[in-house]
Order: C-alpha cells, then sequence, then structure tokens
C-alpha cells in the first residue's frame, strides 16, 4: 500500500523518482509563495500577525520622566526661606555653606528719645500685640504680600535735614516706620519695626524704594501684582494664604489712581505726580500749633541745642499773700477758683495767639516809675505795671502772681506783650497813614497834570516833527528849567514837588516836547495867541533880557 501510493505521487511528479543520478541544486528563488494555494497563504498570515501582537504586548515600553522643581534641592531651600524656616545658603564671597536660623521676633525697643518723642509709639504696642502681627506676617502671607506690605507700612519723606555736617550724605530719602495694630498704622523706631516683624535692613529699604518708584509706574505695577497675587497660592503649596487677604490686595490693585479720575490706561505715557507743599505738616509747624494751643510740645534749647518737651499749660495755685488782703487797691481774694477756671478756659480755648496778645495788653497797665527802691544804684524798670482780670465784666486790680497763675502764662511773655502793644495798636493807625500817602500820591500827580497841561503850547505843524506831540512855546530851553518853573509853582501852592525823575516820565507819557528855536525860526510863535505874557516876562526876567518884542 505505501508503495503504491509512492509510486502514485512519483507520476504525478510530488515525489523524486529514484536515480543514479547526482542531486541537482536548486536555488531558494524558485521555492516562492506561488507554490502555495491562497487559502493557505491567508491563513498563515493571520497566525503570524497574532504571535507578532503577542510577542509586543509581552514587552514594557520605559516611561518619560517628568521635571518636578518642588522636589530640587535648591527650590526647596527657597521654599524653606520664603516661608520664614531654617534652611542652607551659599555664601557668595566664598562660596561657603552655612545654615540660616528661623526667623524669630526680637527684642522690644527701650530707648529713652522714643520714649519722649510724641510721635513716637512704641511703648503702646505690648509683646502679645508683637507676636499677633509677626505671626499674620509670616503664617498668613505669601512672599509678595509680604513686600506689599512692608511698602505700604513705610512712607518716604524727602530729606529735611542733614546730619553729615562738612560731607555730602547719602541718604536719597527719610523713613518713617509705621505696624499695623488693630487696624490702625502707629509710628515706630526702626529697631522696632524690623524686630516685631522679623526682617533685615537691607531687605526693608529695597521693598520700600521699589514700592515708591513703582509709583511713577502703576499701571505696569498692578499688572504684575495682580499676576503674583493669582499665581502665588498655586505655587506655594505649603504657605496658606486667605482668601480675604488676596481680595483685600486685588481690590487695592484694580482700584482707579488718585492722580486719574477714571480707570488707569495699559498704554500711554507715565504720569509723574506733582508734590505740593504742605506747611501745616511740617514737625517745626506742628509742635508751633501745639504751643499755641497751650498744649505739650518739643522744642530746642538755645544755650545748648538740647531737645526738652513742654508741659502742657495748667492754671497754678492762687495767691495766699497777707499783704494783698491787707491793701485796698488788690481784689486776689474776690476771685473763686470756678472764676478762675473760667479765666484760663477762655484764654486757651476761646482766643487764638494774637487775641491773646492783645487781651494781655489790655488787661496791663504801664506806667511811668513813681519810686527807686535802689536809689544808689540804676534802676533797671523802665515801666511800673498794674495787673488785672476781669470779674463781672469790671478790671479788678491783682498781684503779678495771682496774674500770672490765672492765665497760666510767662512773666518775660506779658512783660513783651504789654510793652509792644502800641506797635499793635497803631498797627490800623499806620495802615491809615499808608492809604493817606498813596492818595497824596495821587493827588500829586493830578496836580502835575494840571500844571503840564496849563503851560502854553503850539501845533506840531510849526516844529515840522512828529504830528501827535504838542510843543511847549520857545519859553523853555531844556527840561530843568521847565521843572524848575515847576518846583517855584508848587511852594507857592503849598503842594509837594515830585521828583525829577517822575516829572520826566509824566511828561514823556502825555506825548508833550520842547521847540528848537534855532531850527524853528520861520514860525512866528505870538501870532498863534497861545503865548502866555506873564510867563514870557518871569522868563526874561530870570535870564535877564529885555522884554518881548511882537514884531520878531
Amino acid at each position: 500500500m505505501a508503495a503504491a501510493t509512492i509510486a502514485a505521487m512519483e507520476d504525478i511528479g510530488l515525489h523524486p523518482k529514484p536515480t543514479n543520478d547526482p542531486p541537482a541544486h536548486r536555488p531558494t528563488e524558485t521555492f516562492g509563495l506561488h507554490h502555495f494555494q491562497p487559502a493557505l497563504l491567508s491563513t498563515a498570515s493571520k497566525n503570524a500577525n497574532t504571535n507578532l501582537d503577542k510577542a509586543g504586548a509581552g514587552r514594557k515600553k520605559p516611561k518619560a520622566k517628568i521635571a518636578d522643581p518642588t522636589e530640587w534641592k535648591q527650590n526647596k531651600q527657597k521654599q524653606l526661606r520664603m516661608e520664614g524656616k531654617a534652611y542652607v545658603s551659599k555664601r557668595k564671597r566664598d562660596g561657603e555653606i552655612v545654615t540660616k536660623k528661623p526667623r524669630a521676633v526680637g527684642p522690644r525697643c527701650t530707648s529713652s528719645a522714643c520714649k519722649k518723642a510724641s510721635n513716637r509709639l512704641c511703648n503702646e504696642i505690648d509683646d502679645e500685640a508683637r507676636r499677633e502681627v509677626f505671626d499674620e506676617f509670616w503664617q498668613q502671607m505669601n512672599w509678595v504680600q509680604r513686600k506689599l506690605y512692608v511698602a505700604g507700612q513705610v512712607d518716604r519723606d524727602p530729606v529735611e535735614r542733614t546730619r553729615a555736617v562738612g560731607s555730602q550724605s547719602r541718604r536719597s530719602v527719610s523713613l518713617r516706620y509705621h505696624l499695623l495694630v488693630d487696624g490702625k498704622r502707629k509710628q515706630v523706631c526702626k529697631n522696632m519695626f524690623l524686630s516685631t516683624l522679623g526682617i533685615g535692613e537691607w531687605s526693608v529699604l529695597n521693598w520700600a524704594q521699589k514700592g515708591g518708584t513703582r509709583k511713577n509706574r502703576p499701571n505696569e505695577h498692578k499688572l504684575e501684582t495682580r499676576k503674583a497675587v493669582l499665581q502665588c497660592p498655586q505655587q506655594n503649596h505649603a504657605s496658606s494664604v486667605d482668601s480675604s487677604t488676596v481680595e483685600d490686595i486685588l481690590e487695592q490693585v484694580n482700584a482707579p489712581d488718585k492722580d486719574t479720575n477714571g480707570p488707569p490706561e495699559l498704554e500711554g505715557p507715565n504720569r509723574k505726580k506733582s508734590r505740593v507743599a504742605k506747611p501745616l505738616t511740617w514737625k517745626q509747624n506742628r509742635q508751633k500749633q501745639l504751643r499755641m494751643e497751650g498744649k505739650p510740645y518739643i522744642s530746642k534749647r538755645k544755650k545748648d541745642g538740647a531737645t526738652v518737651t513742654k508741659a502742657q499749660r495748667t492754671i497754678g495755685q492762687r495767691c495766699n499773700s497777707g499783704a494783698c488782703r491787707r491793701a485796698s487797691n488788690r481784689f486776689c481774694a474776690d476771685f473763686s477758683e470756678e472764676a478762675r477756671d473760667k479765666l484760663f478756659t477762655s484764654f486757651w480755648q476761646g482766643m487764638n495767639w494774637t487775641q491773646r496778645k492783645i487781651h494781655v495788653a489790655g488787661l496791663v497797665d504801664c506806667d511811668p516809675v513813681e519810686r527807686t527802691r535802689a536809689p544808689w544804684t540804676k534802676s533797671r524798670r523802665s515801666v511800673s505795671m498794674r495787673y488785672h482780670l476781669i470779674a463781672d465784666g469790671d478790671r479788678r486790680q491783682v498781684c503779678k502772681k495771682m496774674f500770672l497763675s490765672t492765665l497760666g502764662v510767662g512773666e518775660w511773655s506779658v512783660l513783651n506783650w504789654a510793652q509792644n502793644s502800641p506797635e499793635q495798636d497803631n498797627s490800623e493807625e499806620n495802615a491809615k497813614k499808608q492809604t493817606q500817602r498813596k492818595s497824596r500820591k495821587a493827588s500829586e500827580h493830578m496836580f502835575l497834570k494840571d500844571f503840564l497841561e496849563s503851560l502854553p503850547k503850539v501845533p506840531s505843524y510849526c516844529c515840522g516833527t512828529s504830528i501827535s506831540k504838542l510843543y511847549l512855546e520857545p519859553v523853555f530851553s531844556n527840561m530843568s528849567e521847565v521843572y524848575r518853573h515847576y518846583y517855584n509853582h508848587c511852594t507857592e501852592k503849598e503842594a509837594t514837588p515830585l521828583s525829577r525823575q517822575v516829572f520826566c516820565a509824566v511828561f514823556k507819557k502825555m506825548d508833550l516836547g520842547l521847540c528848537d528855536p534855532k531850527k524853528d525860526q520861520g514860525c512866528t510863535f505870538g501870532a498863534t495867541g497861545n503865548l502866555f505874557n506873564e510867563l514870557w516876562e518871569e522868563y526874561c526876567m530870570e535870564r535877564g533880557a529885555a522884554g518881548p518884542q511882537l514884531e520878531k
């Protein structure tokens, strides 16, 4: 059976017939896909693809690495620094690695100058309030909000005085520091500000100056701040920021500028804010105002320049002298404490400084010295002073001690105001005199104008020069003779003559001129009828010449 099958295959050609010839070489190219049936070929291709898919599924592809900047060492140390914790840093000058300590509240201010100063409130802020300010600064704010907070609490003012005598000062601005306690800004010294917030002096100076320069570019500053505030809660995962704080900052950023009437423009020229002087806010003027109101103020002593604090004006002790009780012309005992309080209150609260001077000058009488208690020496007293106080609308004489203690003023002030009172009383009279002098000057100008109009004149065609001018007849040869005649005329009329300069200015203003007889020989001035014979005769008498000759 097997042999028949093999023989059949040999006849068909599927099995080679056995021969004694050596096997012939068959190239591999002759055996291809065209020798197989199409069904077998499609089935084999499907099996091959399936095997390849299984082999590919068995191998794992490598994952692509994604950079996480928060895991970098440098950024971790930077994050610790921004949170106020201890961090490691490299020193710039030598590259040495150092460990910075965590932020902490420093010692409070114990300066005696701050205790004496009236504009510094370091003593009013206790340690508990300082701790609350520190915790809010380092636990509830991010880095951008801290910069905005410091720039808002530090005021930059122009330098008022330079302490470096003989050399140029390096200070460009004067900084005033404030702390926000219970919603109020309280001014403190620099040491109190830095120790409470736990920051360095260089950082405060840098942040405050940047805040001041960015005021000139408000739109750019607001856009940067808005971006920083919106991005900071996403970047700082460790710091917790209150939504109310962010909203407050955004309201300040989005608010319109004070200098403009509308919303800020994103494009356009930068507008520089003009500075306006406010003398009422100057330190010296504020202390002066406190002094005039009778409140405590700070002053400098003239002899050594030391700063002293003057106490508030208060009513002093009343007079208890037995001599005043026995004297018939002194009524110190008639004033009760209630009446004295009313006088003191009306003097310091119901009057200004000028009214107080006039009030004191009206209550103090300056009389000539009647007797000298030291006859063997030259007395320094120029006047004898009598003091009075008003009770029920009447002036009642009191002693000096009672007067000074009731009004709360000093002896030198009373002496100065009382002796200089005539100058103050005559101020209105001086004003009246100045007004009279001005009116007198006006009358003198009117007198001069009338005099010039009364002089004889000829029309302009006789002289042949300017058409608009009027020329005096040839009675005067120069301006000096005209002014001499005006001076004599004023003496006769008992009027005050004006100066030669004013006379020439008015003469020119009235468009008048003098004729030259040599150039105008053809003109007959006598025919015009404007010549005053009396004036001409007077002029001839002064010159020593003969009388007028009408033929010529």
